[in-house]
This record gives C-alpha cells, structure tokens and sequence, in this order.
C-alpha cells in the first residue's frame, strides 16, 4: 500500500497544486516559525539560481521583508517596490532558488511615489516570495506590492487517509482539478474550516499593517504607498481569497442544503458547504469579508469552496473590476468552467485570460522552475516560460494600470491579443 500511496500522490503534486497595529517580531513570537521552502509541510529543494522572466516595467525594484506578531506567531509581509539600488547590487534570490532583477533591502525610489498598493495572497501551501516574476513586474510598473507568508505556507499537509488520496487522484484525472485538491488536503480544510480561521484575518492584518505603516516616519513606506488606491491579486486558494475579500463576493448559507453538505464531518469534504463551519455560521452576514477598500481584483487560477449551484448567484455581487487569468492545462489548472462562471456572472467589469498549454504553477516560478516538480510536468508546460509569464505580466499590470491608477492608454492592451501564447481573451461590461 505504501507503494500505491507514494504514487497518488505523485500524480497529484502535478495534478492538484496549490491550489491591528502590531510591534514587529519581539520574544513572545518565533521568527522561525513558517519558513524555509517547500509545498507545505513538504520540504523541497530549490532551484540552482534559476533565471525567471525579467520585468516589463520601468522602475527598478527592490525586495523586502517585514515580520510581525499576529496572534502569537510570526507572520511574515514580503514587499516588493520600485526602488533605486546601486549599481553592483547583486540581485535577490528567492527562496526557491529563483533570481530575477529585484535587490534586496534596495533603497525606495520616491520619484514616481506614492505608489498604489497591490495585496498578493498566494496559493495553499505557497511561500510569499514564490511569485518572483509576477510581483517583480508589478513592482517595475509603480506599485509596491505586498505578499503574505499565509499560515499554510508550510503548514499545510496531504492527509494520509488512503481513500480520500484515490478519489482525489480519480478527480485530477477527469479534470476536477478543484474537489482534487480539497481530497488530497483534506484534514489541513477541514482543520481549517476552508482556511476560514486564518486566510481573511491574516489578509486584513497585511492590508491593515501596511496602511498604519504609511504613516510612520519610521517605516520605509512613510508616504510612498497611496492607501487611497489598492488592488489585489493572489494565486490559487488565494485567488478564492481575493475574489471573497477584494471581489466582495458573497458566501450565502440561506439555501437549501443537503444533509452532507451542512455535516462538517461528512467523509467526502469536496461535498460539504463552508456553511457547515462555524468559522461561516459566524460571520455576520455573507458580505461579511469583503474589503471595500480594495478597488480591482486579479484572481489567479481561483478555485471556489461554494457549491456551484450558488457559483452564479454569488458571482453577480462582485462589482469591482476583476481579471481572471489562468493556464489551460485541464489536469493540473484550475476548472476552467468555475473561473469562466465568476468571470461571466460578474456585476463589474471583468476580463478573461487563458494561457496556452500552461500549468498551474507556471505563475509561481520557485514551483514551475523547480526540478522536482517541473520534471513531472508535461513538454508543452515546460516550453517557451518566458513567453507565456509575459502574458500574465502585460496584462495584469495593464489592468492594474487602467483600473487602479486610471492609466487610459492602458485600455487598448486589456483589448489586444499580445501573443500566440493567449488562447483565450475575453472581456464584459467595460
């Protein structure tokens, strides 16, 4: 049976992904806590100083990190920002191994300031500077991003329960690539209630802290940051985050419901409703995430807890901008058709964009550019990174651009086909 386990669950690290003012860090809280690289609880080797995409922007970028005691650990806020290094700067190198452009500990570059704020959430079971491309791109086009070291980053485990291992894998394989990953880290969701007891308050606290941040002569954000204009962006299970908190999309509880899906102990969890937690029942209402302080939303490869049934419903309240932009690798992305659903039924503006024969890790370059997992990936993931993760930069920082700085040139990108690397672009009410 060992041997049956060990390739399930092969199969599903392609298959499945990742899918209050504060005083910093003091002695009641563990630096250590929740760093280092890997998928979770998996510790992974890094990549060997392996090149990512270089930025498209104008601004040079550095690359910071912050952590603070939030609810007695360490929660770690890594920046990324338009910056002015010196000139024999050796550039950062990730966690996972990846180097880019960014410098670390750079100097900010105040000419351009203040910069409109980008919150990142990256995928379950994610480090916070896995995202190198992405967040170095937004940062080279003015904006200082902020990307949280989420509590699963390396807490997060596959369950060893053999039963639900199998039907993850028998969903992977049809292209449930979502109830794959509530299956295969089934006793992490349901520890965590769909990561309900620790996601949003640890969002809150980064937009929180950071915004306190802008106003402390001390802080290197002091009057860089214009707190009047925020986005926000994530990845995977935080691409679900960004479509609740920033999207200020709803989770209803006032439906009928089937008995498995209001039993929180119902075997198969891809079943149950987040309503079956008391981390839902109590919250104050459906609305009750919802951030209006964030102006336009970039969800990556969301996936949805919601029960499709309500998919639509709950779609048709989000009225700020969102961009959805995802690979089309049926077995290892995101269900394309609950992404289109949110992108579709969306109130606000809203755009579609699909990457052509591109994985769900491709956007994390520390987990697309790992040779562990890149190995198993297929020779069309593998091809032509480059030209692919410029598709993802040129049009969220285009729709960043338009819909948070109020760029109108930008326009006619969020319009445009950049590459034979888009398979699919579509846009609605805007």
């Amino acid at each position: 049976m060992a041997t049956n386990r060990r390739s399930v669950v092969d199969l599903l690290t392609v298959a499945a992904g990742f899918f209050l003012g504060v005083s910093a860090i003091n002695t009641s809280c563990d630096a250590t806590f929740n760093t280092g690289f890997g998928l979770g609880a998996i510790t992974l080797p890094p990549a060997a100083n392996v090149p990512t995409a270089d930025p498209i922007g104008s601004y040079q970028v550095g690359v910071s990190f912050e952590t603070y005691c939030f609810q007695g650990r360490g929660v770690t806020l890594n920046y990324w920002y338009p910056a002015l290094p010196a000139a024999d700067s050796t550039p950062y190198v990730s966690a996972g191994g990846i180097v880019g452009k960014a410098v670390k500990d750079a100097p900010v570059d105040p000419s351009g300031g203040p910069y409109p704020l980008i919150l990142f959430s990256p995928g379950l079971a994610a480090v916070d500077d896995a995202y190198y491309f992405y967040t170095q791109n937004l940062a080279s086009n003015g904006y200082v991003v902020a990307s949280i070291q989420h509590l699963d980053a390396r807490n997060a485990n596959i369950t060893d329960k053999e039963f639900a291992l199998i039907l993850a894998a028998i969903d992977a394989a049809a292209g449930n690539t979502i109830d794959a990953v509530i299956e295969e880290y089934t006793d992490f969701f349901r520890e965590t209630q769909y990561a309900l007891t620790y996601r949003p308050q640890e969002i809150e606290f980064a937009l929180n802290q950071t915004i306190n941040s802008t106003t402390n002569s001390s802080s290197p954000w002091y009057g860089i940051i214009d707190t009047d204009n925020i986005g926000m962006s994530g990845h995977s299970l935080g691409g679900f985050y960004t479509n609740i908190v920033g999207g200020g999309m709803p989770i209803y509880c006032d439906y009928l419901m089937t008995p498995a899906q209001l039993n929180p102990d119902y075997p198969v969890l891809s079943d149950v409703s987040p309503c079956a937690f008391p981390a839902r029942r109590d919250m104050a209402g459906p609305f009750a995430l919802h951030d209006p302080r964030i102006k336009a939303i970039v969800p990556l490869a969301a996936p949805t807890f919601l029960p499709r049934t309500q998919l639509a419903r709950s779609a048709a309240r989000v009225r700020v901008p969102t961009m959805a932009i995802t690979g089309d690798n049926r077995t290892s992305e995101t269900t394309a058709w609950v992404q289109r659903a949110v992108y579709e039924g969306a109130a606000g503006p809203s755009y579609w964009v699909q990457v052509r024969d591109t994985n769900h890790y491709l956007v994390a370059d520390a987990y697309g550019l790992n040779p562990v997992l890149s190995a198993s990936a297929s020779a069309g993931d593998r091809a032509d990174f480059f030209g692919k993760a410029a598709v993802y930069m040129t049009y969220s920082a285009a729709f960043f651009d338009y819909y948070v700085k109020g760029n109108e040139t930008a326009y006619a990108t969020l319009h445009t086909m950049s590459s034979s690397f888009v398979k699919e672009l579509g846009s609605r009410n805007d």
